[in-house]
This record gives C-alpha cells, structure tokens and sequence, in this order.
C-alpha cells in the first residue's frame, strides 16, 4: 500500500462527511422544523462540518507537499472551482457563527437556503476541481 494513497483517502473521508452534513443539514432544519434545543446543536455540527472542510481541503495540498514535494497544479476552470469552495466555507462559516450569535436568526429561512447553497455550490465545485486538475 502506498502511504500517499492511505493519506489522501483518509483526507477524503472526512471531507465526503463534512459535504454530507454541509449540504444535508440545512436542508433538514428548513423541511424538519426542529425544536430551537435540537436547532442549537444542529448550528455547531454544521460549524463543525464547514471547519471540517476547510482542513481537509488544506490536507489534501498538504498530502501532496509532504509526500509528493510539491502542490498540486491546478489551473483555469479547477482553480476557478476552489476559489469557489474557499469562498463558500468562508460565507457558510460566518453564517454559522451569525446563527450562534443571533438566536432571532435561527428560525428565517433565508440563512438555511443560503446555507443549502452554500453546501451545494461547493459539492458542484468539488467535481469540477477534481475532474480538472
């Protein structure tokens, strides 16, 4: 087995567990309605999710480095496709810590469609980065 292989696996596992919750969870508040209790524990997971993306993404260009000695190369639609990514994590993590500090924000829907997007987007960009680069 190779080492680089059993590294980049385990990067994808945590990172396909965090797209499951970043894209499921929104959706799941917004058709399940459940209890302002159960919607406080749900924000965290979701934090933890979009935090759990983040540093996988930052993993698996760490793998390469550190196993490959260098990046990986990207260009022209891939390149397109992370700074997409980079930029939904970063919306979806503020908009996180927004429902953390505003608790009046938990029940609009508006900030779970935005959440959903947010998920969506960055599953769709995933594709488009991993097919081209």
């Amino acid at each position: 087995m190779q080492l680089d292989n059993l590294l980049y696996a385990l990067v994808q596992v945590i990172h396909n567990f965090g797209a499951a919750a970043a894209v499921g969870l929104p959706i799941a508040v917004v058709r399940l309605r459940p209890s302002p209790d159960f919607v406080q524990k749900l924000i965290w997971v979701g934090l933890a999710a979009w935090l759990a993306q983040t540093v996988s993404g930052v993993g698996f260009g760490a793998v390469s480095y550190f196993m490959l000695g260098e990046l990986p190369e990207i260009h022209n639609l891939a390149f397109g496709a992370l700074v997409v990514k980079i930029l939904c994590a970063t919306l979806a993590i503020g908009l996180f810590v927004a429902l953390l500090l505003r608790p009046a924000a938990r029940a609009a829907n508006g900030v779970w469609f935005a959440l959903s997007g947010c998920g969506s987007a960055a599953l769709l960009s995933a594709a488009f980065l991993r097919w081209f680069s």
